[in-house]
């Protein structure tokens, strides 16, 4: 059950000002007050919002490079170092560990510093490091060992960024905005994904694998200069104890938070179930089409490509899609939308290669299209249920889990599909998005509109 707008003004007033959010906050462009989703008619884009445009420009960019170096960073282990599939693995395994290994502990930290300092510090960081590599390589002497290096700090900090900005959008904006802030963020991140990794191989092709890494290492200096032009100043965090000790006690108060939250909980089982299903089939599908219906690597590229395509499109529509339906009954929908791709994958093997091509094209186009729909949802919503000053230990209990799907959907689904067959592996993982949509209808998250009543909230422990 929700509130009504009245009461989630109220609401929204008294957790605002008991979290320490800074009464300075921008309400709506140019400092006016703008109309609630349901009020009085649809706010204004968020784009208005100066100090968010230089923010989300910034990152926009920044993402773009990041998917350029997902096809320069492999290209310069193979080309340069004669790397095979072991060591380009390796190399991409070491950029997901720090999600997995570290993210409590940087949230713990998020918690205790300025945000937009960690974002700097990190793009500036990630400057450095990817751009020691085309230097080293200029210079005659980069090293395989360098570049696993490399691989390790760029994922630290990627996690130092991640967590901060997840944390200082809610500081940033106002919650009747958070779904357009995030949606603006999502459309970032898809057609960064479509168009960087094109665009990663034209530049490797054309400059070579380790002048195609500074085009990267650019995008994270301009993200970190843009964020010196953003006038916002966030509330200072609260003081904490220090030392061991109370390092350890906040990141059981992160553990609390997270999963003794009732919403909190099932959203964060929803999106591991969710992600790992996904990222299962987007590994087995390329196998399923070689090794099963015999396509060639053109018809799977145009598989891959047609289908990726609606991700542009469920990004522009994500916040009108989350508006209209409400967050809950939007994740209720997404995740039984990938019931139904999945179990779109088996049918390929019947019927001619244009039958094969046409289903598989229509269940990536349905699951590329509810990602980033989806994403907005659950993103908003644990904003709204996270005071601002705990977002950073709530991010840090939640990422390894969520985050670690994308890594540990491809290892089950292959041992399935060499225990079994490539199929089965689609069979669980239509079977893993169910229960995706079980925990959203156990946790009552369709019930959910537009924002998060103020007893289902999270209770930040005392320090």
């Amino acid at each position: 059950m929700t509130s009504t707008n009245s009461q989630n003004r109220t609401a929204t007033t008294q957790a605002e000002r008991s979290a320490g959010v800074s009464p300075k906050a921008p309400p709506g462009p140019a400092g006016t007050a703008t109309p609630t989703a349901g009020g009085g008619g649809r706010r204004p884009s968020v784009l208005r919002n100066r100090d968010f445009a230089l923010v989300w420009g910034g990152e926009s960019i920044s993402l773009l490079g990041s998917e350029i170096s997902v096809i320069a960073l492999p290209s310069l282990a193979v080309l340069v170092f004669g790397e095979g599939a072991l060591g380009v693995g390796l190399l991409i395994a070491l950029q997901w560990i720090p999600f997995v290994l570290l993210a409590p502990v940087m949230g713990v930290l998020t918690d205790r510093l300025n945000r937009r300092m960690m974002m700097q510090v990190a793009n500036l960081a990630r400057f450095v490091i990817l751009g020691s590599l085309p230097l080293l390589w200029a210079l005659d002497g980069l090293t395989i060992t360098h570049l696993y290096v490399a691989a390790v700090l760029k994922g630290i900090f990627d996690v130092v960024f991640q967590l901060a900005y997840q944390a200082y959008l809610p500081q940033l904006l106002p919650r009747e905005d958070l779904v357009d802030g995030n949606a603006k963020t999502q459309l970032s991140r898809s057609v960064a994904l479509i168009f960087g990794r094109s665009a990663g191989g034209a530049l490797v092709g054309a400059l070579g694998a380790a002048r195609a890494i500074t085009a990267d290492a650019v995008t994270y200096l301009f993200a970190g200069l843009s964020l010196m032009f953003v006038k916002f100043r966030e509330p200072a965090p609260q003081p904490r104890p220090g030392g061991v000790g109370a390092t350890l006690k906040d990141l059981r108060g992160g553990v609390s938070m997270t999963f003794g939250n009732r919403l909190l909980r099932y959203l964060t089982l929803m999106a591991t179930f969710g992600n790992t299903a996904v990222s299962m089939v987007l590994a087995m599908i390329i196998v399923f089409g070689y090794q099963d219906l015999h396509l060639s690597a053109a018809q799977i590229g145009l598989v891959l490509g047609i289908g990726g395509t609606p991700v542009i499109l469920g990004a522009i529509l994500s916040r009108k899609i989350n508006e209209r339906l409400g967050m809950g009954r939007t994740l209720l929908l997404t995740h039984s939308m990938l019931v139904v791709a999945f179990l779109l994958l088996p049918f390929a093997q019947f019927g001619n290669t244009a039958t094969a091509v046409t289903l598989l094209i229509i269940s990536q186009g349905i699951s590329s299209f509810t990602t980033p729909v989806g994403n907005v949802g659950v993103m908003t919503l644990i904003q709204k249920a996270t005071p601002p000053q705990a977002m950073g230990r709530v991010g840090g209990v939640a990422l390894p889990f969520v985050w670690g799907a994308n890594a540990a959907g491809p290892l089950l689904g292959s041992a399935i599909a060499v225990t079994f067959t490539n199929v089965t592996a689609f069979y669980l993982a239509a079977a893993l998005a169910v229960v995706a949509v079980g925990w959203v209808l156990a946790g009552r998250v369709h019930k959910l509109i537009d924002d998060v009543p103020e007893n289902e909230r999270v209770v930040v422990p005392a320090a």
